[in-house]
């Protein structure tokens, strides 16, 4: 019975590896310069253009959070 109620809920390490994937994901997306033209562009860090609109890195980094953690609490609930 204890065994299937640890397999209903993802561990710490499925969180935390989902947690610092979606940061990934933010940074690599996060605008770091704007070029004053027109429409603007925005380059990330690693200089490679982003979309400008603040709503897109955040969201593709809680997009992907959620479904690393899915599929690795599902992989990971599988193997046991």
């Amino acid at each position: 019975m204890e065994e299937a109620e640890r397999s209903a809920r993802p561990g710490v390490g499925t969180i935390i590896t989902a947690l610092l994937v979606g940061l990934l994901v933010l940074l690599i997306l996060f605008p770091a310069t704007v070029a004053a033209s027109d429409p603007p562009v925005c380059w990330a860090y690693l200089f490679y253009p982003v979309p400008c609109e603040g709503w897109v890195a955040p969201a593709a980094g809680a997009v992907t959070a959620s479904l690393v953690g899915l599929v690795l609490w599902r992989t990971i609930g599988r193997r046991r």
